[in-house]
Protein backbone atom coordinates (compact mmCIF):
# COMPACT_ATOMS: atom_id res chain seq x y z
CA UNK A 1 0.00 0.00 0.00
CA UNK A 2 1.23 3.72 -0.43
CA UNK A 3 1.33 5.47 2.28
CA UNK A 4 -1.83 7.42 2.15
CA UNK A 5 -3.43 4.13 1.83
CA UNK A 6 -2.03 2.87 5.23
CA UNK A 7 -3.24 6.11 6.54
CA UNK A 8 -6.73 5.83 4.98
CA UNK A 9 -6.88 2.35 6.64
CA UNK A 10 -5.44 3.11 9.55
CA UNK A 11 -8.51 6.06 10.13
CA UNK A 12 -11.27 3.68 8.58
CA UNK A 13 -10.36 1.47 11.55
CA UNK A 14 -9.44 3.36 14.11
CA UNK A 15 -13.08 2.79 16.25
CA UNK A 16 -12.11 -0.73 16.12
CA UNK A 17 -8.29 0.14 17.79
CA UNK A 18 -9.78 2.23 19.98
CA UNK A 19 -12.53 -0.35 21.25
CA UNK A 20 -9.62 -3.41 21.54
CA UNK A 21 -7.01 -0.90 23.29
CA UNK A 22 -9.60 -0.79 26.13
CA UNK A 23 -10.83 -4.49 26.36
CA UNK A 24 -7.18 -5.21 26.10
CA UNK A 25 -6.31 -2.79 29.30
CA UNK A 26 -8.62 -4.91 31.03
CA UNK A 27 -7.82 -8.05 30.43
CA UNK A 28 -4.41 -7.65 30.66
CA UNK A 29 -4.88 -5.78 34.35
CA UNK A 30 -6.93 -8.68 35.26
CA UNK A 31 -4.36 -11.57 34.08
CA UNK A 32 -1.84 -8.92 36.46
CA UNK A 33 -4.10 -8.94 39.54
CA UNK A 34 -5.13 -13.05 39.45
CA UNK A 35 -1.49 -13.74 38.87
CA UNK A 36 -0.98 -11.59 42.49
CA UNK A 37 1.55 -8.98 40.62
CA UNK A 38 1.51 -5.29 41.93
CA UNK A 39 2.51 -2.57 40.00
CA UNK A 40 2.57 0.67 39.94
CA UNK A 41 0.67 1.17 36.75
CA UNK A 42 -0.95 -0.20 33.62
CA UNK A 43 -2.08 2.48 30.55
CA UNK A 44 -2.89 1.91 26.95
CA UNK A 45 -3.22 4.11 23.79
CA UNK A 46 -4.35 4.56 20.36
CA UNK A 47 -1.72 5.71 17.96
CA UNK A 48 -2.43 8.71 16.54
CA UNK A 49 -3.37 9.54 12.66
CA UNK A 50 -0.29 12.49 12.98
CA UNK A 51 2.24 9.91 14.62
CA UNK A 52 1.09 7.22 12.62
CA UNK A 53 1.64 9.83 9.40
CA UNK A 54 5.25 10.87 10.91
CA UNK A 55 6.35 6.75 11.06
CA UNK A 56 5.29 6.00 7.33
CA UNK A 57 7.33 9.51 6.36
CA UNK A 58 10.47 8.08 7.49
CA UNK A 59 12.67 6.74 4.76
CA UNK A 60 14.43 4.30 6.78
CA UNK A 61 11.24 1.62 7.01
CA UNK A 62 8.66 0.61 4.34
CA UNK A 63 5.46 -0.55 5.41
CA UNK A 64 3.62 -2.83 2.93
CA UNK A 65 0.32 -3.59 5.24
CA UNK A 66 -1.57 -2.07 7.78
CA UNK A 67 -0.72 -5.31 10.14
CA UNK A 68 3.14 -4.34 9.51
CA UNK A 69 2.88 -1.81 11.86
CA UNK A 70 2.44 -3.69 15.45
CA UNK A 71 2.59 -0.34 17.79
CA UNK A 72 -0.82 0.69 16.69
CA UNK A 73 -2.49 -0.30 19.75
CA UNK A 74 0.04 -0.11 23.44
CA UNK A 75 0.02 -1.20 26.31
CA UNK A 76 2.67 -0.13 28.86
CA UNK A 77 3.06 -2.05 32.66
CA UNK A 78 4.77 0.15 34.93
CA UNK A 79 6.01 -1.79 38.18
CA UNK A 80 7.99 -0.60 41.32
CA UNK A 81 10.95 -2.62 41.15
CA UNK A 82 12.93 -4.52 38.44
CA UNK A 83 12.92 -7.60 39.35
CA UNK A 84 8.89 -7.64 38.44
CA UNK A 85 9.34 -7.36 35.14
CA UNK A 86 10.01 -11.25 34.86
CA UNK A 87 6.53 -12.05 37.02
CA UNK A 88 4.44 -9.63 34.34
CA UNK A 89 6.63 -10.99 31.19
CA UNK A 90 5.63 -14.55 32.40
CA UNK A 91 1.83 -13.76 32.73
CA UNK A 92 2.22 -12.03 29.39
CA UNK A 93 3.33 -14.88 27.89
CA UNK A 94 1.18 -17.16 29.87
CA UNK A 95 -2.32 -15.61 28.58
CA UNK A 96 -1.49 -13.52 24.97
CA UNK A 97 -0.31 -15.11 22.31
CA UNK A 98 2.79 -13.83 21.84
CA UNK A 99 4.35 -13.22 18.38
CA UNK A 100 8.24 -14.18 19.91
CA UNK A 101 10.09 -13.33 16.67
CA UNK A 102 9.04 -9.33 16.86
CA UNK A 103 9.44 -8.88 20.02
CA UNK A 104 12.57 -7.89 21.78
CA UNK A 105 14.02 -7.54 25.41
CA UNK A 106 15.90 -4.34 24.56
CA UNK A 107 17.44 -5.02 28.18
CA UNK A 108 20.02 -7.71 26.91
CA UNK A 109 20.63 -5.27 23.75
CA UNK A 110 22.35 -2.58 25.57
CA UNK A 111 25.41 -0.94 23.66
CA UNK A 112 28.42 0.32 26.18
CA UNK A 113 27.89 3.80 25.15
CA UNK A 114 24.12 3.70 25.29
CA UNK A 115 22.57 6.48 27.37
CA UNK A 116 18.99 5.27 27.05
CA UNK A 117 16.75 3.00 29.64
CA UNK A 118 15.60 0.03 27.79
CA UNK A 119 12.46 -2.26 28.35
CA UNK A 120 10.78 -5.15 27.91
CA UNK A 121 9.05 -5.62 24.52
CA UNK A 122 6.13 -8.04 23.69
CA UNK A 123 4.10 -8.29 20.33
CA UNK A 124 1.21 -9.95 20.73
CA UNK A 125 -2.12 -10.49 19.38
CA UNK A 126 -5.30 -10.80 21.04
CA UNK A 127 -6.22 -13.84 23.07
CA UNK A 128 -8.70 -16.20 21.41
CA UNK A 129 -11.40 -15.25 24.31
CA UNK A 130 -11.41 -11.81 22.90
CA UNK A 131 -11.44 -12.89 18.66
CA UNK A 132 -14.05 -15.21 19.52
CA UNK A 133 -16.83 -12.23 20.30
CA UNK A 134 -14.82 -9.76 18.11
CA UNK A 135 -13.30 -11.61 14.88
CA UNK A 136 -12.26 -8.27 13.60
CA UNK A 137 -9.90 -7.68 16.33
CA UNK A 138 -7.23 -9.97 14.91
CA UNK A 139 -4.57 -6.95 15.11
CA UNK A 140 -0.82 -7.47 16.51
CA UNK A 141 0.01 -4.88 19.26
CA UNK A 142 2.56 -3.93 22.01
CA UNK A 143 2.86 -4.56 25.61
CA UNK A 144 6.00 -2.60 26.88
CA UNK A 145 7.38 -3.38 30.75
CA UNK A 146 9.61 -0.86 32.50
CA UNK A 147 10.18 0.40 35.99
CA UNK A 148 9.21 3.15 37.42
CA UNK A 149 12.78 4.61 36.77
CA UNK A 150 13.07 3.52 33.54
CA UNK A 151 9.57 5.19 32.60
CA UNK A 152 11.03 8.41 34.63
CA UNK A 153 14.13 8.53 32.17
CA UNK A 154 12.45 7.46 28.90
CA UNK A 155 9.67 11.04 30.19
CA UNK A 156 12.34 13.03 30.59
CA UNK A 157 14.64 11.87 27.57
CA UNK A 158 11.55 12.40 25.16
CA UNK A 159 10.47 16.47 26.65
CA UNK A 160 14.31 16.87 26.46
CA UNK A 161 13.59 15.83 22.48
CA UNK A 162 16.18 13.78 22.16
CA UNK A 163 14.72 10.37 20.64
CA UNK A 164 18.02 8.42 19.76
CA UNK A 165 21.82 8.54 20.41
CA UNK A 166 22.44 9.83 17.02
CA UNK A 167 21.14 12.80 17.62
CA UNK A 168 22.54 13.91 21.26
CA UNK A 169 25.53 15.56 21.50
CA UNK A 170 28.92 14.14 22.67
CA UNK A 171 28.79 16.13 25.71
CA UNK A 172 25.58 16.06 26.77
CA UNK A 173 25.44 11.88 25.42
CA UNK A 174 28.74 11.30 27.99
CA UNK A 175 26.32 12.87 31.19
CA UNK A 176 23.49 11.24 30.36
CA UNK A 177 25.11 8.14 30.25
CA UNK A 178 26.46 8.98 33.77
CA UNK A 179 22.93 9.35 34.94
CA UNK A 180 21.67 6.33 33.56
CA UNK A 181 24.18 4.26 35.58
CA UNK A 182 23.30 6.19 38.76
CA UNK A 183 19.72 5.21 37.85
CA UNK A 184 20.50 1.55 37.00
CA UNK A 185 21.73 1.32 39.97
CA UNK A 186 19.16 2.76 42.21
CA UNK A 187 16.79 0.32 40.36
CA UNK A 188 18.84 -2.76 41.79
CA UNK A 189 19.04 -1.10 45.01
CA UNK A 190 15.11 -0.94 45.00
CA UNK A 191 15.40 -4.39 45.16
CA UNK A 192 17.76 -5.31 47.89
CA UNK A 193 15.92 -3.02 49.70
CA UNK A 194 13.01 -4.54 49.76
CA UNK A 195 14.38 -8.23 50.09
CA UNK A 196 16.29 -6.68 53.57
CA UNK A 197 12.81 -5.12 54.97
CA UNK A 198 11.06 -8.60 53.77
CA UNK A 199 13.95 -10.36 56.11
CA UNK A 200 13.84 -8.01 58.43
CA UNK A 201 10.26 -7.90 59.10
CA UNK A 202 10.56 -12.08 59.40
CA UNK A 203 13.35 -11.77 61.74
CA UNK A 204 11.42 -9.11 64.13
CA UNK A 205 8.48 -11.28 64.35
CA UNK A 206 10.45 -14.11 66.27
CA UNK A 207 9.58 -13.62 70.03
CA UNK A 208 13.35 -13.73 71.03
CA UNK A 209 14.17 -10.47 68.75
CA UNK A 210 11.65 -8.96 70.73
CA UNK A 211 13.65 -9.38 74.08
CA UNK A 212 16.84 -8.31 71.96
CA UNK A 213 17.51 -4.68 73.57
CA UNK A 214 19.03 -3.27 70.70
CA UNK A 215 16.19 -3.87 68.54
CA UNK A 216 14.18 -0.78 68.01
CA UNK A 217 10.79 0.60 67.69
CA UNK A 218 9.41 0.85 64.01
CA UNK A 219 6.22 0.10 62.32
CA UNK A 220 7.78 -3.30 61.44
CA UNK A 221 8.59 -3.90 65.34
CA UNK A 222 5.31 -2.72 66.63
CA UNK A 223 3.00 -4.97 65.43
CA UNK A 224 4.94 -7.88 66.12
CA UNK A 225 4.93 -6.14 69.44
CA UNK A 226 1.01 -6.02 69.27
CA UNK A 227 1.19 -9.65 68.51
CA UNK A 228 3.33 -10.72 71.25
CA UNK A 229 1.46 -12.49 74.24
CA UNK A 230 2.27 -9.68 76.81
CA UNK A 231 0.03 -7.35 74.65
CA UNK A 232 -2.39 -9.17 72.91
CA UNK A 233 -3.51 -10.58 76.24
CA UNK A 234 -3.40 -6.93 78.09
CA UNK A 235 -5.95 -5.78 74.95
CA UNK A 236 -8.07 -8.70 75.44
CA UNK A 237 -8.68 -8.02 78.69
CA UNK A 238 -9.28 -4.49 77.84
CA UNK A 239 -11.74 -5.03 75.27
CA UNK A 240 -13.37 -8.12 77.45
CA UNK A 241 -13.63 -4.93 80.13
CA UNK A 242 -15.23 -2.54 77.97
CA UNK A 243 -17.63 -5.28 76.05
CA UNK A 244 -16.14 -4.54 73.12
CA UNK A 245 -14.90 -6.76 70.11
CA UNK A 246 -10.96 -6.74 69.90
CA UNK A 247 -10.52 -5.80 66.46
CA UNK A 248 -7.87 -7.40 64.43
CA UNK A 249 -5.83 -3.91 62.66
CA UNK A 250 -3.29 -1.78 64.87
CA UNK A 251 -4.23 1.59 66.50
CA UNK A 252 -2.84 4.06 64.49
CA UNK A 253 0.83 3.03 64.48
CA UNK A 254 2.67 6.16 63.90
CA UNK A 255 0.67 7.56 66.51
CA UNK A 256 1.54 5.07 69.05
CA UNK A 257 5.24 5.00 68.40
CA UNK A 258 5.31 8.73 68.54
CA UNK A 259 3.49 8.20 71.94
CA UNK A 260 6.02 5.61 73.11
CA UNK A 261 8.87 7.60 72.23
CA UNK A 262 7.61 10.71 74.20
CA UNK A 263 7.92 8.55 77.50
CA UNK A 264 11.70 7.08 76.44
CA UNK A 265 10.06 3.46 75.76
CA UNK A 266 11.52 3.74 72.27
CA UNK A 267 12.87 -0.42 72.39
CA UNK A 268 10.26 -3.33 72.23
CA UNK A 269 12.36 -4.93 75.36
CA UNK A 270 11.92 -1.99 77.54
CA UNK A 271 8.37 -2.12 76.36
CA UNK A 272 7.93 -5.48 77.31
CA UNK A 273 9.86 -4.69 80.67
CA UNK A 274 7.41 -1.90 81.78
CA UNK A 275 4.34 -4.30 81.26
CA UNK A 276 4.64 -6.58 83.68
CA UNK A 277 4.76 -3.77 85.58
CA UNK A 278 1.86 -2.33 84.71
CA UNK A 279 -0.51 -5.66 83.62
CA UNK A 280 -1.66 -5.71 87.04
CA UNK A 281 -2.91 -2.42 87.02
CA UNK A 282 -4.19 -1.80 83.51
CA UNK A 283 -8.00 -2.21 84.56
CA UNK A 284 -8.42 0.11 87.72
CA UNK A 285 -5.64 2.83 85.26
CA UNK A 286 -8.25 2.24 82.42
CA UNK A 287 -11.33 3.17 83.78
CA UNK A 288 -9.56 6.35 85.25
CA UNK A 289 -8.21 7.20 82.31
CA UNK A 290 -11.65 7.26 80.43
CA UNK A 291 -12.80 9.15 82.99
CA UNK A 292 -10.54 11.52 81.82
CA UNK A 293 -10.98 11.25 77.94
CA UNK A 294 -14.78 11.74 78.24
CA UNK A 295 -13.97 15.00 80.48
CA UNK A 296 -11.63 16.08 77.99
CA UNK A 297 -12.82 15.12 74.95
CA UNK A 298 -16.12 14.01 75.21
CA UNK A 299 -15.69 9.89 74.88
CA UNK A 300 -15.50 7.41 76.88
CA UNK A 301 -14.62 3.38 76.58
CA UNK A 302 -18.03 2.87 75.84
CA UNK A 303 -18.19 4.88 72.72
CA UNK A 304 -15.21 2.90 71.03
CA UNK A 305 -16.68 0.41 68.23
CA UNK A 306 -13.95 -1.78 69.24
CA UNK A 307 -10.78 -1.94 70.73
CA UNK A 308 -7.95 -1.74 68.60
CA UNK A 309 -4.68 -4.03 68.71
CA UNK A 310 -2.33 -2.28 70.47
CA UNK A 311 -4.56 -0.05 73.14
CA UNK A 312 -3.04 -1.14 75.89
CA UNK A 313 0.26 0.65 74.61
CA UNK A 314 -1.49 3.75 74.96
CA UNK A 315 -2.60 3.08 78.25
CA UNK A 316 1.15 1.86 79.12
CA UNK A 317 2.55 5.25 77.80
CA UNK A 318 0.23 7.20 79.98
CA UNK A 319 1.17 5.48 82.99
CA UNK A 320 4.65 5.09 82.71
CA UNK A 321 4.59 9.23 81.99
CA UNK A 322 2.26 9.77 85.22
CA UNK A 323 4.89 7.54 87.94
CA UNK A 324 7.95 9.30 86.75
CA UNK A 325 7.03 11.27 89.57
CA UNK A 326 5.82 12.20 92.52
CA UNK A 327 4.87 15.70 93.28
CA UNK A 328 1.77 17.32 91.73
CA UNK A 329 3.54 19.85 90.49
CA UNK A 330 5.83 18.23 88.19
CA UNK A 331 3.25 15.94 86.94
CA UNK A 332 1.30 18.74 85.62
CA UNK A 333 4.75 19.40 83.75
CA UNK A 334 5.51 16.36 83.00
CA UNK A 335 1.88 15.74 81.54
CA UNK A 336 1.77 19.14 79.58
CA UNK A 337 5.24 18.22 78.02
CA UNK A 338 3.89 15.35 77.08
CA UNK A 339 0.95 16.15 75.37
CA UNK A 340 2.51 19.48 73.60
CA UNK A 341 4.79 16.89 71.89
CA UNK A 342 2.41 14.49 71.01
CA UNK A 343 -0.88 16.59 70.38
CA UNK A 344 -1.03 20.52 70.60
CA UNK A 345 2.69 21.49 69.52
CA UNK A 346 1.67 24.72 68.63
CA UNK A 347 -0.92 25.43 71.43
CA UNK A 348 0.92 25.38 75.00
CA UNK A 349 -2.52 26.70 76.80
CA UNK A 350 -4.37 23.45 75.94
CA UNK A 351 -1.52 21.29 76.34
CA UNK A 352 -1.76 22.97 79.67
CA UNK A 353 -5.59 22.16 80.05
CA UNK A 354 -5.20 18.76 79.04
CA UNK A 355 -2.60 18.29 81.82
CA UNK A 356 -4.38 19.67 84.10
CA UNK A 357 -7.87 17.44 83.60
CA UNK A 358 -5.60 14.39 83.39
CA UNK A 359 -3.32 15.07 86.84
CA UNK A 360 -6.83 16.13 88.36
CA UNK A 361 -8.37 12.36 87.36
CA UNK A 362 -5.03 10.89 88.93
CA UNK A 363 -5.13 12.73 91.76
CA UNK A 364 -4.43 9.95 94.59
CA UNK A 365 -2.60 7.85 92.13
CA UNK A 366 0.55 6.54 93.84
CA UNK A 367 1.55 3.48 91.30
CA UNK A 368 4.79 2.43 92.17
CA UNK A 369 7.31 4.38 89.61
CA UNK A 370 8.05 2.65 86.62
CA UNK A 371 11.62 3.23 86.76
Amino acid sequence: MLKQELLDAFLARQPTFEALGRALHAHLQEVLERGGVSVHGVSHRIKSPASLAGKLARPDKIYQHLDDLTDLVGLRVITFFEDSIEHVARLIEEHFRVDIDRSVDKRLHQDPDSFGYRSLHYVCHPPAALLAQHPDWEWPFEIQIRTILQHAWAEIEHDLGYKSPESVPLPIRRRFSRLAGLLEVADSEFVELRRFMENYARDVRQPVQLAQGTLGLDAVSLQSLAESSPVAELDLVLAKQLGRPLAASLFFPDYVIRMLRVVQLDRPAHILQRLEGFSPRLLSFAERYFRFTTEAWGFGGEHLDSVQRGYSLILLSHWHALCQVDLELHRLERMKGFYQQLDYPDDEAEARRIARLFVRCFADWRGPSPT
